[in-house]
Parts: structure tokens; sequence; C-alpha cells
């Protein structure tokens, strides 16, 4: 596909996740600017016009096979969103042995058992307050290579929280360290376990030979908030965590025959299974309507990672060619974005374009040829500006098919939980999404 890289169905990207943080006639003024550029080689100088008159449909399309399995980052907790509905997030994973066939001694009595998450470089989104959680042992086998986890897969669990009594309405703090013993950590959300599940584990320690025969005796955490549906309209948040962190993991404090204070360690690590569980209820919301109805997309239209994508059609771009062809010196895609203080949902910072082909495959544009090429957020004027100069000459042209382009956040589906509204190409607000083009005649 010469130069470009190729967005094929969402299956393929889920391990491409970084912390990152993605209709109608408009105003008609078309105008002839002075310019001299050109003016040593034709005397008479060049003509150079600028029009942004295109009609542009705006709308959103759900995403509904994305792959959530070992992403970067994991998503813990749930908001009330008042126009993208109820989010919920959680994580099932594995542990593993950090050694395999363990002594603990004859007589051992666990004390405490702590589960722990270290946060990742984006810590949260929303509102962070006081959560419930709950954790619970996983019945199903999960598979770390050769197998597809989404957002949507089904989790089996045993039907007790593991979290001791007592212990589970926490108030996270993602910019705090924490002390344990005599040690300092990185922000961390520790969930304390109960130490009759630990002692299980410790009974059974035949079953810990070897990191195979655990992981079949043991098949991971189901790790979740509870009852995301009682939170009111713009509460609650979604913790971003680290597995692959060292400070991940399960540790077993316990007390031995010898009278030894011991620990064990089990490791949340590359070779360990896991996925982002990720609902979405759109009932009832403006998100939902504009699914239902793209024509809605007029007004204001939604991108949400691993959920919705931002659609932008240029329907009828070749009439630039209808009577005579132009030199596109720039094309600029500037979406507006409905960003109202104090909204708790700030838009992502980062988004990237990627020209559509079918339904479930994209191309990167021939303006921003890789993944590295993210538009910024620029929070005064609250709109993304794509350039797309190149691009849209390559339409004219007849070398690149006139289907339009899909919007992406800057973490990529599955790692993130981020929302933005756009406003549309016929918003009622003052500031609309449009196609600003200038070329030249001669």
């Amino acid at each position: 596909m010469k130069t470009n890289k190729s967005l094929k169905n969402w299956r393929t990207v889920r391990k491409l996740s970084a912390t990152f943080l993605l209709s109608s006639i408009l105003l008609a003024s078309c105008k002839k600017e002075d310019s001299a550029i050109g003016a040593g080689i034709n005397p008479n100088g060049l003509n150079i016009f600028t029009t942004d008159t295109f009609t542009v449909k705006t709308y959103s399309e759900e995403v509904d096979s994305i792959t959530t399995d070992e992403t970067s980052t994991s998503l813990l907790g749930a908001y009330n969103d008042p126009e993208f509905g109820i989010i919920d997030c959680g994580i099932a994973t594995q542990i593993r042995l950090s050694s395999e066939s363990p002594s603990f001694g004859n007589v051992v009595t666990v004390d405490s058992v702590m589960l722990s998450f270290a946060f990742a470089s984006i810590r949260y989104y929303g509102n962070v307050k006081n959560m419930t959680f709950e954790v619970f042992e996983i019945t199903d086998d999960l598979i770390r290579d050769d197998q597809d986890y989404y957002a949507f897969s089904p989790i089996n669990t045993t039907g007790s929280n593991l979290i001791l009594a007592g212990s589970d309405t926490i108030l996270a703090k993602p910019y705090t360290n924490v002390v344990v013993g005599d040690d300092t950590l990185s922000p961390q959300l520790r969930l304390k376990l109960d130490p009759s599940f630990g002692q299980t584990l410790i009974d059974n320690a035949s079953q810990m030979t070897t990191n195979t025969t655990f992981t079949d005796y043991f098949k991971g955490f189901y790790v979740k908030v509870s009852d995301p549906s009682n939170l009111n309209p713009e509460e609650g948040s979604v913790l971003y965590f680290s597995l692959e962190d060292a400070l991940s993991k399960m540790v077993l404090y316990y007390t031995n025959d010898a009278t030894e204070n011991k620990t064990f360690t089990f490791n949340i690590n590359s070779k360990c299974a896991r996925f982002n569980k990720i609902s979405f209820n759109k009932s009832g919301t403006n998100v939902q309507n504009v699914l239902d109805n793209p024509e809605n997309g007029n007004e204001k239209f939604y991108m949400q990672s691993s959920s919705t994508r931002a659609i932008v059609k240029f329907p009828h771009l070749l009439d630039l060619y209808k009577d005579k062809k132009r030199i596109i010196n720039k094309a600029m895609l500037i979406v507006p974005v409905q960003d109202f203080q104090p909204d708790v949902f700030d838009p992502t910072v980062s988004l990237f374009i990627a020209k559509a082909k079918t339904n479930l495959v994209s191309d990167l544009t021939i303006d921003y040829p890789n993944f590295n090429s993210f538009v910024h957020y620029d929070e005064d004027n609250k709109e993304f500006r794509f350039l797309l100069t190149r691009e849209i000459q390559a339409i004219l042209n007849g070398d690149r098919d006139n289907t339009g382009f899909r919007i992406y956040p800057g973490s990529f589906f599955g790692s993130s939980i981020e929302r933005i509204i756009f406003s549309g190409a016929n918003s009622s607000s003052k500031h609309k999404t449009r196609l600003e083009i200038t070329y030249t005649e001669h």
C-alpha cells in the first residue's frame, strides 16, 4: 500500500496501546485574496482563493469488536457521563508465582493479603472520590497467547467477594506515595484481601510446583467497582494502572512454625493473560441518539475510546474540480470541541485521523503517515486542526477515494476511556466543523 500503513480490523491493534492520550452547508465565504506568491514568475500574480463552503457531514459510529487484552494501561472504575451514559471498567488478570515450589513451613498462619496495582503515567479520568471495590476469583481459563479478549468478553467467577470485610471502600490517591514497612513506594491502589483466601492458597501449596500448575488451579482475579448504576450524573472516575510494573502484585504476609514473619509474592507480569472488561450503558443518551440517527450528528457528534468514533465526510468535494483543475495550497479540517467548565470529563489531549476504507479498515493519511503524528488539543481555541493538504489533493486527482475520515484517540481503543463532544457541521454554536481550503488558479 505504498507508504501508508493500514489500520485493519481493530482486533489487530490492541497491543499498540500507549499512555498518551481522539453535514451540511457551512457559512458561505469564498473570497479572492491578495498575494505576491509567484509574482517573480508570473507578473500578473497567481490567483489565490480560500473557501470553507464545502458540505460537511459529521456523525458517530459505534465500535463493537475492540480487543482489550495485554494493553499497557488497565482500566478500573466507573463514571456517569450525562452525554455518554454509565461507563464501567474492570480488570481480569492472572497472577504468577515469584518462585516455583515455595516452602512456607509446617504450620503457617496468613496474617494479611495485599493486592496492589501501580498507577500508569496518566492516572485517572473523571472525579476521584471514594469507590467500593470487589475482587472475585475467575473460573475461566485465561490464555495469554493466540487468544483475543474483547471489552465485552464474559467473565465467570466464584460468588464471594475476596476483599476483607470493611476494607472495600477506598479513596484512591493517584499522586500520593505509599509507605509499606520502611519503604516509600510510588502511588498505587492497595486492596486488602481476606486472610482466609491466602490461607487457602498456602493450604494448597502442592498446586505451586510450577506456574502452569498454579494458573490451572487459580485462574486469576476479576476486579471491579460495585453498583455503577448508583452514580449520579458527573460522578465517578476510572483509574489507569500499569499491571506490568513491579509494584503491581499480590503479597501474602504470614508467620510459619519458626514464628518468623515472612512474605510471598505473586507477580503480574508480561506472561500473565489479562484484559479490560468494559461496559457502556448509552440508553437514552445523546450519544445513542446520534448512533441511531446519524443525521443528528450535524449538531453534535462524539468520540469515546473503546466505544465510539467520530466520522467526517465531504460528499461534494470533487465539485472543486467541476469547472477547472486547481492546485491545493493548504487544506485544514477544523473540529471545534464543546469543552464546558466545570465539566469533570476533560477532552483527550491528542487525536489522529485516518482515511476510511471499509467498515473495518482505515488507512493512515498521506499527511500523517505514522502513529506518531498526533494532533494536540488547542485549549485556547477549543479545537483540533487536522492538516489534510496532500490527502485532499490526492482525492481531487483521483488517487484516493473520497470515503471520509475517522477520528481516533491518541491512546488506542481498549487502553483509555476519555471522550470528546464535537460541534457538528450544522451546530447551533458559533464554531462548526468545517474544511478550509486555500487553492491556486492560474
